[in-house]
């Protein structure tokens, strides 16, 4: 059996490992981003890019992940699964999601300025409808169905009917934004009616 100390250092070594992994995808990511506008010292696009579709991955992948998770947990008619994912889901809403979804924004509006495709395309409009309204959703109806699952874990437990309808109907939500997510990044991807 591990002792107190042998599972600390396991885990410091493993968040180090963790870390530097990270800063070699940062380094490697912008040797990348600067090497293939070497001829155009002016232009950021590249990394702009970069960073917007790394943090569109991160985003729209790992609620895909939440959403396939969560369709599991479902089938598995154990609420204890659902309550988990739906606590998952809320730690990463909040803390991953949301300052990736502004990240992807913000680097989506640089990259425009550092274009001439113009704001009117029919993607570009369809791209800011898509991400707005998930944003709205996020912030309008997801956060206070969180609120509203915590609240009703603590008055009526975790497991309860009333908690896990709010945590299905916040999960049927999720699915949905999700899909609009996907349609952006299809809409992004193949920019219709360019």
């Amino acid at each position: 059996m591990d002792t107190p100390a042998e599972t600390s250092a396991t885990d410091s070594r493993s968040r180090t490992i963790t870390f530097l992994l990270l800063g070699v995808v940062i380094v490697v990511g912008i040797v990348f981003a600067f090497s293939s506008s070497l001829f155009l010292p002016n232009n950021w696009y590249s990394l702009f890019k970069a960073i917007h579709v790394t943090f569109a991955v991160l985003w729209v992948g790992g609620g895909l992940v939440l959403t396939i998770l969560a369709l599991r947990a479902e089938r598995s008619m154990d609420p204890n699964d659902i309550v988990n994912i739906a606590r998952y889901a809320a730690f990463v809403g909040e803390r991953i999601f949301a300052p990736a979804g502004l990240i992807v924004f913000a680097m989506g509006i640089a990259m425009m300025i550092n274009t001439n495709w113009g704001w009117g395309k029919f993607w570009v409009i369809l791209g800011l409808i898509g991400y707005a309204s998930t944003f709205l959703t996020g912030i309008g109806v997801l956060n206070p169905l969180t609120k509203q699952i915590n609240a009703s874990s603590v008055e009526n437990g975790p497991t309860a009917p009333a908690t896990i309808a709010l945590i299905k109907k916040t999960l049927l939500i999720v699915r949905i934004d999700v899909a609009v997510l996907l349609i952006v990044v299809l809409d992004m991807v193949t920019k219709p009616f360019a």
